[in-house]
């Protein structure tokens, strides 16, 4: 089989990504729940290749620079505004207005 060049998404068994392990539990941001609710919300017309498809596409800068569930709410943003769900401006407008009630 030919060696093929690896996606920057794509780090299992790559050394250059090799950490030690750590015995300690990180516990996932408050909001994390809500990126499987999200998923679920759309039911049907949600598919994990798309997703994915997103995640890969996000570019090595995003990828390296956030987290596992900030990747994951990206990519389904991007799908849900490919597949026609929401618009760009629908999303902005409710992060300004969730973000001016503090929460």
């Amino acid at each position: 089989m030919p060696n093929q060049e690896r996606g920057y998404h794509d780090i299992g068994g790559d050394p250059r990504h090799a950490t030690s392990v750590s015995s300690q539990s990180m516990e996932p941001p408050g909001w994390a729940h809500l990126t499987d609710a999200l998923r679920t919300a759309l039911g049907d017309r949600y598919r994990l290749h798309e997703q994915r498809r997103k995640i890969e596409e996000l570019g090595e800068d995003v990828y390296e620079s956030v987290t596992y569930y900030e990747i994951r709410v990206i990519a389904l943003l991007e799908m849900v505004v490919e597949r026609g769900f929401l618009t760009r401006d629908q999303v902005t407008m409710k992060m300004a207005e969730i973000t001016k009630r503090g929460r």
